[in-house]
């Protein structure tokens, strides 16, 4: 399955601050430490409110005037019908208008909310990413930005507000209710209580069956985006079938989780409405029992009624409300557990200004992802400005570890890398990415023209630089034979492309940003001979002036190498030319196939 591609991040410090998880893994509080999102927005909120409480106020206020019109008719006490039907229909208009204020008004402020809580989830991918998401699926985190936010709208827009006015007209319908006849919240009150106690007694059910809806959600969202993305290799090997039935399990478990949450929901809305029934019939047998007794006035009975129906109105729309906090609290941890985590590296509290030189040291720089299990062990090395050394070693030894601790995906756990002198630590981020640059073995291209993703890293390029970078990484060879040049579109992640030419285009994205330091991590690994060689010779060309760093395996790349540095179980076990190193081991028995073709060849 396909998880973000990131190297392996060391175990995350911890933040002194973050909530302790329940028995059940739960991070509690998760929902009540969104709610403040909505203090950006507080004008949205309180026309909400507003508008809520304007008309479910003239809905209750019509309600009322209907059963006074009601018992004047029965008891046959003259009426002004006029005025009364006036007044009726100006709370019909109010109810009219407030509900679409209320709906415009409510969802705009969610949607606010949304989009500011979808950039705080940006953030904090941007803030621990690569080295915190290690392990996640990206299809996972496109549901917590996505489908876990989305959930939230419900929150936002039919929830606070309606919440808050169901309190106010329940306590203003029990007062006017206690005034014509206090039996009548003597009955009703207490089960109107129970009926919003309902969900709360069902909580822990509501919560487990939430989790595992959206956790549900979450797989199959992952298992889509990973079979979406992987339909080639899905297709060539004959695995559809098996990816369909474990699309089709996938799709089982979300159904049973639902089922189960639906059914939970169905329990509590019988039970809903089983209390809603029983208060209803205690609320016409008081009012029966007070007009035979003559404790009611006969004219005031259909207003007492209405009123035990003000009192349990409000008091089934909480708990109605209340149904649904078990999927809302389920996407706010997921949410909640985004924005804290901890990033695997400090922002520096004072950073220092960007070096204007390009020397690398590497001094007694230790780690390990794991505690026990060092990957570097004390390595040490420098490349002077405008030196290009080749970093070599079998596959495991740390050779990408180095480049990711160069880029700062983590922090080294003993020694440090300078820059120029500066201690990456002391560099803010925006200083560090203009001083390194990459150029990965597996070129990822955004959706776009060439242009766009050579100008990812400096948007703000010329023409002339973009065509000179183009030209440079040899881009412009096969460009200009497009029919629209470098404004061609890219494809999904560069499917348009060979992957030749996905490296030109990311050797040309790096060299766009001008940055003192290059590191190309085996960037010409997937070209063919002729078009490695005429790039060879170009980034010769760049480079001078820059500080280069080679993850190199073929030969060619490591005798182009001004320098060659072997690593072999975490340490640094050789330094100097090709040359000199050629016929040594360990670089003699690591390249033993290599230079048996090329042991002969003149060197370049």
């Amino acid at each position: 399955m396909v998880t973000t591609e990131l190297a392996p991040g060391p175990a995350a410090p911890s933040t002194g601050h973050a909530a302790q998880p329940g028995p059940d893994g739960r991070q509690p509080g998760a929902l009540r430490r969104l709610l403040p999102a909505i203090a950006g927005h507080s004008g949205a909120f309180w026309a909400t409110l507003a508008a809520n409480l304007v008309g479910q106020l003239a809905t209750a206020g019509a309600a009322v005037l209907g059963a006074w019109l009601l018992g004047r008719a029965v008891t046959g006490d003259p009426t002004p019908v006029d005025v009364v039907a006036a007044v009726l229909g100006g709370l019909v208009a109010v109810i009219a208008a407030a509900t679409w204020w209320e709906m415009l008004v409510s969802h705009d402020l969610a949607y606010r909310v949304l989009a500011d809580l979808r950039l705080r989830v940006y953030d904090a991918i941007t803030r621990i990413a690569p080295g915190g998401l290690a392990g996640r699926r990206s299809g996972d985190l496109t549901t917590v930005a996505l489908s876990d936010v989305e959930t939230l709208e419900w929150l936002f827009a039919h929830t606070i507000a309606q919440l808050l006015t169901a309190t106010v007209v329940l306590t203003a319908g029990t007062l006017f209710a206690a005034s014509i006849d206090p039996w009548l919240p003597a009955v009703v009150l207490p089960l109107a209580g129970l009926i919003t106690v309902v969900p709360w007694l069902l909580r822990r059910h509501a919560d487990r069956h939430g989790t595992r809806v959206r956790a549900a959600t979450a797989s199959m969202t992952a298992d889509i985006v990973d079979t979406v993305q992987g339909l080639r290799e899905l297709t060539v090997f004959g695995a559809m079938d098996r990816q369909r039935a474990h699309l089709a399990a996938r799709t089982r478990q979300l159904g049973r989780a639902q089922r189960a949450n639906a059914a939970r929901a169905g329990l509590e809305t019988a039970l809903i409405d089983a209390l809603l029934a029983v208060a209803g019939v205690g609320g016409l047998l008081v009012v029966a029992d007070g007009v035979g007794t003559g404790r009611l006035d006969p004219a005031l009975a259909p207003i007492a009624v209405v009123l035990a129906g003000t009192v349990l109105g409000p008091a089934a729309q909480v708990a109605l409300l209340l149904k649904q906090a078990g999927v809302l609290r389920a996407a706010a941890d997921r949410i909640d557990a985004l924005l804290r985590a901890p990033a695997p590296v400090t922002a520096p509290t004072a950073p220092l200004p960007a070096p204007a030189g390009g020397e690398v040291a590497f001094d007694d720089v230790h780690f390990g992802y794991l505690p026990g299990r060092p990957v570097l062990s004390g390595v040490s090395f420098t490349i002077r400005p405008g030196e290009t050394v080749a970093l070599v070693g079998a596959s495991g030894v740390g050779k990408s570890t180095c480049v990711h601790l160069l880029l700062r995906y983590a922090d080294p756990t003993a020694g440090r890398i300078t820059v120029g002198g500066v201690d990456l630590r002391d560099l803010a981020d925006t200083d560090l990415r203009r001083t390194v640059t990459v150029v990965p073995q597996d070129v990822h291209l955004l959706p776009g023209s060439i242009a766009d993703n050579i100008r990812l890293g400096r948007p703000d390029a010329t023409d002339t630089d973009l065509r000179r970078a183009a030209g440079t990484a040899q881009v412009s060879a096969f460009a200009d034979d497009l029919p629209r040049g470098l404004e061609t579109p890219v494809g999904e992640r560069g499917g348009a492309l060979s992957g030749g030419q996905r490296a030109r285009v990311a050797v040309a994205r790096a060299l766009l940003t001008e940055a003192p330091i290059l590191v190309l991590d085996e960037a010409v690994a997937n070209l063919d001979a002729r078009t490695e060689r005429d790039l060879a010779e170009a980034l010769d060309a760049a480079r001078a002036g820059r500080t280069t760093l080679v993850i190199a395996h073929r030969l060619s790349t490591i005798m182009r190498a001004d320098r060659v540095v072997m690593l072999d179980a975490g340490r640094v076990v050789a330094d100097g030319t090709f040359e000199d190193l050629r016929d040594r081991q360990p670089l003699a028995g690591l390249l033993a196939d290599q230079l048996s073709v090329h042991r002969h060849a003149p060197h370049p």
